[in-house]
């Protein structure tokens, strides 16, 4: 069976189901997924700008490899985003073209844009030595999705929190506020910390975004977590928190959504929690 212990703290341990879901969420991202699995199963250690071109990978001893991109040059541009056209060498040496969306505030292809954040709501336990454990009297584990309308699909979806990743942010320093934020929830920064998955893509045919997926711990015996935590929104931004229990069928959560449309990686998720609690891997 897969060791997730590389993963998550070995006071805190997923069920291998949730192993399963966390590796075909990352199925989106192709270019990095198998790094992802392979660091797990082998216990790895390790742990606005109007630019008109996104830096090129320094790797000038690459430069006659293919396939490769030649230069990146820019359509047009509006505040936010970037239309450009990369000039690229194919597999047979054919020189090519390929038309992409980007962030105008990227700043290399080499760091994430932003940030998706698993929330895995339960009461802990503080052990005797500060350590901090899953709460033996409930194997109940909730998880929030947030709501939103989304005008370019012209649906309200549902979405894992998620945001960009600041000037000067770690990944888990921006998963930390993002959830504050947009849930009203405090995670777990330092008893338990938040595990960073590697830089994954999201819709690499479209678009050069990428994000890191983050676990967060959230203790429900936090003062800050009691009753309906009340979110900090950004103007403009209208979102509806959902606290739903994971062992109850997320994918039929989805699939009942009254109209809304879940986002690929979230129906992803589910889909590996159903295949992870139904087959049995030896």
């Amino acid at each position: 069976d897969a060791d997730v212990s590389a993963f998550v703290p070995d006071t805190i341990r997923f069920d291998q189901y949730l192993l399963h879901a966390l590796m075909l969420l990352l199925l989106q991202a192709p270019t990095s997924v198998l790094t992802f699995a392979l660091a797990m199963s082998a216990r790895s250690s390790d742990s606005t700008d109007q630019s008109s071109k996104v830096p090129l990978p320094s790797a000038a001893a690459a430069c006659s490899a293919v396939p490769r991109v030649d230069s990146i040059e820019p359509v047009a541009s509006t505040k936010w985003l970037s239309l450009q056209t990369i000039s690229y060498t194919d597999q047979e040496g054919t020189a090519r073209k390929w038309d992409v969306a980007t962030r105008t505030t990227k700043k290399s292809v080499d760091k994430a844009d932003a940030v998706v954040i698993i929330p895995l709501l339960r009461r802990h336990d503080v052990t005797g030595d500060g350590s901090c454990k899953g709460n033996g009297d409930s194997n109940r584990i909730d998880t929030l999705l947030v709501e939103q309308y989304r005008p370019p699909v012209g649906k309200t979806t549902i979405e894992f929190p998620a945001g960009l990743i600041d000037d000067g942010e770690t990944p888990e320093e921006a998963a930390l506020r993002e959830l504050r934020e947009e849930t009203g929830y405090v995670g777990e920064r330092c008893r338990v910390v938040p595990q960073v998955s590697p830089q994954v893509c999201m819709s690499p045919g479209l678009t050069d975004e990428s994000v890191h997926v983050v676990v967060v711990e959230v203790d429900l015996n936090n003062p800050y977590n009691h009753g309906t935590p009340k979110p900090n929104l950004d103007d403009g931004e209208h979102v509806t928190v959902k606290r739903v229990e994971l062992n109850a069928g997320l994918k039929e959560v989805l699939e009942k959504a009254d109209g809304n449309m879940p986002i690929m990686g979230l129906y992803l998720f589910a889909v590996g929690l159903e295949l992870g609690a139904s087959l049995s891997f030896t």
